[in-house]
């Protein structure tokens, strides 16, 4: 037997079936719209550092990497994109797993990253953000001098 687990189109089948008119129909379809896209807002993200670079490996399928929006704000860096998907007039959704709709992720860069060689490229579907790291200072004995009475 199939089961689905997506609770809004369940409701939204449900209640069409009960037949309590368009009004109640599209009321049911507004809220199982606004529920299943406040799940959608994320995408899955991977952070990597090694001893030269801090790497984010962000996977938004089905989306396009000219659409995707990157911005740099001090040291916020944000990643934003939206993952559209429809059926025709005649079709429904029968079950949906799949995230759809605007996702958007920022984070809060460290002060040892250099922000001005931060590139980004994709490569098999996966976005990599590459930050080079700066050189971190060593902690150093200071001597003392001592100053001649003059």
């Amino acid at each position: 037997m199939f089961r689905s687990t997506h609770l809004p189109k369940d409701l939204e089948r449900l209640a069409k079936g009960l037949n309590l008119g368009p009004d109640f129909d599209k009321t049911v379809e507004d809220l199982s719209t606004k529920f299943a896209g406040s799940f959608a807002g994320s995408s899955n993200v991977d952070v990597v550092r090694s001893s030269v670079q801090f790497e984010l490996f962000i996977d938004p399928p089905g989306v396009d990497p000219a659409t995707v929006d990157l911005t740099l704000d001090a040291r916020t860096f944000g990643v934003s994109a939206t993952r559209n998907f429809s059926v025709t007039e005649d079709h429904e959704h029968v079950f949906v797993s799949r995230r759809h709709g605007a996702f958007h992720r920022s984070f809060t860069l460290a002060d040892d990253l250099d922000t001005e060689g931060l590139t980004a490229r994709s490569k098999h579907g996966v976005l990599i953000v590459d930050i080079p790291a700066t050189a971190t200072p060593r902690p150093r004995k200071i001597d003392i001098t001592h100053a001649r009475p003059g």
